[in-house]
């Protein structure tokens, strides 16, 4: 088998507010089926689709940074949250590209994503600056817009090795566990006073406990 032309790296985006088990699995799961060699958690600071979180920036950063001694191929990318302004994926893509001139990067996102790329910022060139990995979980299709289906057939490789013979230019769809985790749904259970040990890293827990974050409004 010929060697890898180019090491991978996995960068996963959002707001991880909290990141919870979730997160992890899909990203690990994903990591395990293209080979990436490490996994960057890039929370952003103002996302442009969600309301800006009431957490602080520094806040999720640790959230995140608590996440880090699981795994070693884990990694934090806090390029994001030291904008001042919202957080575009182009232009954090563009940036990686120039940075990392030797490595193929896939960005990772979710089937919910792919349903609505079309309002995302210049989304047709994002695969000019790396390979979008779509978790698909539990197998789930989704019907997608003849814009962003053309797209997709356009781009889309079912050989995962595609994605470390180029830098950049594939989308792959990528089977994913289908946990019933959701950021929102932990916040609801801190603001009730509910365990939530079960659905997120100790050192996480351990934090928003110590902070006393999602605790009230």
């Amino acid at each position: 088998m010929k060697p890898n032309k180019y090491p991978l790296s996995l960068y996963f985006g959002g707001t991880f507010n909290p990141i919870h088990n979730g997160h992890l699995q899909c990203a690990f799961e994903i990591a395990e089926q293209i080979a990436a060699t490490q996994i960057y958690l890039l929370p952003n600071y103002i996302p442009p689709h969600k309301a800006t979180p009431n957490e602080s920036a520094q806040q999720r950063a640790e959230l995140c940074r608590t996440t880090l001694s699981i795994d070693s191929r884990l990694k934090l990318d806090t390029r994001e949250l030291e904008k001042t302004s919202p957080s575009y994926t182009i232009e954090t893509l563009k940036q990686l590209h120039r940075e990392f001139p030797q490595h193929a990067i896939a960005f990772m996102i979710g089937m919910d994503s792919l349903q609505t790329l079309d309002t995302w910022s210049h989304w047709q060139s994002l695969t000019d600056y790396c390979h979008l990995v779509v978790a698909r979980r539990g197998g789930y299709n989704s019907v997608l817009n003849p814009q962003i289906n053309e797209y997709l057939q356009q781009h889309q490789t079912m050989n995962q090795q595609d994605l470390t013979a180029k830098r950049h230019g594939y989308i792959y769809l990528s089977d994913t566990s289908m946990l019933q985790i959701s950021s929102s749904k932990i916040r609801e259970r801190y603001k009730k006073g509910l365990n939530c040990a079960c659905l997120l890293p100790t050192a996480v827990n351990d934090y928003i406990m110590k902070h006393s974050l999602y605790q009230a409004d």
